[in-house]
């Protein structure tokens, strides 16, 4: 049965190729929130998140895999070795032919979700770089065409999902993942909390300084964010000047200090357009809220906008719950 990962130390995953060069103390954080899979062997490997949704690392042993359901002698098995991605065409085949993964020794497989990926990359560019070309590497021998229209996917869907000025996520890839966060910690009983930053009269800013000036003052604040928070800490730009924040494991009481700290670090960043001109410090409003026992994505969201209106209506650069 899937269980939450144990502590890895850096001369277990050094030789994992996803983690090559990535330093240890950017990604334990994350590694705790993974769930890892132990196969004795001739267990059949059942992932235990949707394929498609998650990403699955074979740590340990090393996997047979088969086209063919009855597992005939006369074909010898291909095999995936320690340090491979166990990925969605290795899970379920091309499509019409069945496959099946079968442990042909003790095997271990940490399966990291689709919001844990994100927090990798953002985490860490040496693991962002070791994924791509892991990617693409798995894609080498794909023909051309079905290449060029997996590419071409892909670039639709990260319109969708990334926000090109910040780097961060969009508010669509929020709510994607915010049911699945909310029940996770209704069921586990471990805090979640979200935060919703307002840069104030940002649309004043935005007049006086132009385009270029607004655009300068986001970047700027995405840095910031991005600087301060952890990696499990997930960040989306939630539409114009408004980000938000996941915090998992964290209650109300620990979300407002983080708040505070990000609110006093904001209205110290210098803003410098690159040709000598300094723009003001930006200040902002923070609403924050936690999950409470019945409550939805929905309504986590309802609370933190609320706090945020709070927030506002005390005359912005503040912090409301």
């Amino acid at each position: 049965m899937p269980r939450r990962a144990p502590r890895y130390t850096a001369a277990d995953l050094e030789s994992i190729p996803l983690f090559r060069f990535v330093p240890f103390e950017c990604i334990e954080g994350i590694l705790e929130h993974c769930t890892v899979q132990d196969l004795r062997p001739g267990d059949r490997y059942e992932p235990a998140e949707a394929a498609d949704r998650s990403l699955c690392v074979l740590i340990a042993g090393r996997l047979a895999l088969y086209y063919d359901a009855k597992m005939r002698d006369d074909e010898p098995p291909l095999y995936i070795e320690r340090g491979e991605i166990v990925g969605e065409t290795f899970v379920t085949g091309e499509p019409g032919v069945p496959c099946i993964l079968v442990a042909a020794e003790p095997c271990r497989i940490m399966t990291m979700e689709e919001d844990l990926i994100w927090s990798l990359a953002q985490a860490s560019h040496a693991a962002a770089c070791n994924l791509l070309g892991i990617l693409l590497r798995r894609r080498a021998d794909a023909p051309r065409e079905s290449f060029s229209g997996t590419v071409d996917e892909y670039a639709i869907h990260e319109q969708g999902i990334v926000d090109p000025l910040t780097g961060f996520q969009t508010r669509r890839w929020l709510e994607g993942i915010l049911d699945r966060q909310v029940a996770r910690s209704l069921a586990s009983g471990k805090p979640l909390s979200l935060v919703i930053v307002d840069i104030d009269r940002f649309r004043e800013f935005n007049e006086h300084h132009g385009r270029l000036g607004g655009d300068h003052a986001l970047h700027e604040m995405a840095k910031a964010l991005r600087n301060y928070l952890r990696p499990t800490e997930l960040v989306a730009r939630y539409g114009g000047d408004i980000f938000a924040i996941l915090l998992p494991e964290a209650n109300r009481t620990t979300a407002l200090t983080i708040a505070e700290r990000l609110r006093q670090r904001v209205a110290n960043t210098v803003i410098n357009i690159r040709d000598g001109k300094m723009l003001p410090a930006l200040s902002i409003s923070i609403g924050v809220a936690d999950v409470q026992p019945g409550m939805g994505s929905r309504d986590l969201t309802a609370a933190a906008r609320a706090a945020l209106s709070r927030a506002k209506v005390a005359g912005g650069n503040t912090v409301a719950d």
